[in-house]
């Protein structure tokens, strides 16, 4: 079937638009999945290594502090000092540190062995705890020597598990980073190769029409004047 210059214009344009919707379709899918990438590393993958790093630090006071009460508990002023600090820390570890980081290890993106490095870390806070509930009124009573015994060894361990957990969390969302940028890259480059076919179409379109005037403009000129003659 021949097409007049009017369908002809008409496909060549129905084609532009065609390309343009798909590219645009992909684009949006990929910006989208990149979107919903970007969002989990800020509202979860990064919450949780800031929580995580949070109830490390703390706990890591709440160490310090039995360790100085040990040490230097005989004053009745700094023990009082050093048992409101590890209250104080070990409050914010378990009602502000430990709410926002375990809400997040429930989550489907968490794999298995993140949630089990947080359950060594709350093993080795528990053993910690039981030893401290054990070794203070042993010190008060007994002196110094016999609570160390009690505590020797005690919270030593529960960081590491912590620090494993914020380089796997860590890990992922530079990886979930790493693949929206390249979503990112694929959205522009697909936009730009497609506006670079639909250029060259509306070219070679315009210039197909452009000659198709031509001839249709010149072919009864052409008769004419040998008619003339």
């Amino acid at each position: 079937m021949k097409l007049n210059i009017g369908k002809k214009l008409g496909l060549a344009f129905g084609v532009v638009v065609v390309i343009m919707v798909l590219a645009g379709g992909f684009s949006l899918y990929q910006l989208n999945k990149s979107s919903a990438a970007l969002r989990n590393v800020s509202e979860h993958e990064m919450t949780a290594v800031f929580a995580a790093f949070g109830i490390r630090a703390n706990f890591d006071e709440m160490v310090w502090v039995t360790k100085n009460i040990l040490l230097r508990g005989a004053d009745r002023e700094t023990f009082r000092k050093e048992i409101e600090t590890f209250n104080y820390k070990k409050n914010r570890l378990e009602t502000m540190w430990q709410p926002m980081l375990e809400p997040i290890l429930t989550g489907p993106d968490i794999t298995d062995e993140q949630r089990k490095f947080y359950d060594d870390f709350k093993k080795e806070y528990t053993v910690f705890l039981d030893a401290w509930g054990k070794a203070l009124p042993v010190y008060q009573s007994r002196g110094r020597e016999a609570a160390d015994a009690i505590m020797k060894g005690k919270g030593r361990m529960a960081g590491e598990p912590l620090i494993e957990l914020v380089r796997s969390v860590r890990a992922k969302a530079l990886k979930d980073m790493e693949e929206a940028a390249a979503r990112t890259r694929m959205v522009v480059i697909t936009m730009l190769a497609a506006f670079v076919v639909a250029v060259v179409i509306a070219v070679i379109s315009t210039f197909y029409i452009a000659r198709q005037l031509a001839i249709a403009i010149e072919g009864p000129t052409t008769i004419s004047r040998g008619k003339k003659k």
